[in-house]
């Protein structure tokens, strides 16, 4: 696991890269598909690609994206269970690698949107735990994870996970979000004061995030701005 062996080289990054620039395209073709296959080009494109794909990266990679390909396809029909299966062996088969980070973030969403909290929250986890998540990614599966446990009845714990991210990643542009958010849910949990003091928080130290002027108005909600 990448976690394990330490930092990206520079080859896996680039080809990380790589892959990211082909999931854009593919998924411009899953958005586009009818219209696409309509006008007689699709075949092209996919065919395109899959050249493109087995010239440039080694046999480990190529299997992983078919493997990532092969999720899509059954998202695409409807077939929700098995694609979470073979996120599932994606993760497992190709432990460290790009896609398989791809495929836990995958399978933690679809548990959520299944209603499977117990079982997003540990896919997310396991993403964090395993890979070294940065931007988006990274509070995608932290707000994922706080997400499952509010789901699952913890509203103070989804709470507690929220400002741990802001109080680890405070220059994140997702920290202030982050704090929104666990107002929101210690306010769910009964404790104001808490939610108080982060809503009070935004204003003080991200002002001019897009979030300040609603944190603004929910603190003026509960007993004005301090």
């Amino acid at each position: 696991m990448q976690g394990a062996r330490g930092r990206m080289t520079r080859r896996e990054l680039r080809q990380d890269e790589f892959v990211n620039r082909i999931l854009v395209a593919w998924a411009y073709v899953e958005e586009n598909y009818v219209r696409v296959l309509a006008i007689g080009a699709g075949v092209v494109v996919l065919f395109l690609i899959g050249v493109f794909v087995m010239h440039q990266m080694d046999a480990q990679a190529r299997e992983a994206v078919e493997a990532e390909g092969r999720v899509r396809v059954l998202l695409l029909q409807g077939q929700v269970d098995d694609a979470i299966l073979d996120a599932e062996r994606i993760a497992e088969a190709y432990g460290g690698d790009a896609a398989a980070g791809r495929a836990l973030q995958l399978a933690g969403g679809l548990y959520f949107e299944t209603g499977r909290y117990a079982e997003a929250q540990a896919a997310f986890e396991k993403y964090l735990q395993d890979f070294e998540a940065t931007g988006p990614a990274r509070y995608s599966a932290w707000s994922g994870i706080a997400a499952a446990m509010e789901e699952q009845g913890d509203p103070a714990g989804a709470a507690a996970r929220y400002l741990t991210f802001a109080d680890e990643f405070a220059d994140s542009p997702f920290a202030p979000n982050a704090l929104r958010e666990a107002a929101r849910c210690y306010r769910v949990s009964g404790d104001t004061v808490q939610a108080r003091l982060l809503l009070q928080r935004i204003l003080d130290r991200y002002a001019k995030s897009p979030v300040a002027r609603s944190a603004e108005e929910e603190l003026q909600q509960m007993g004005g701005v301090g």
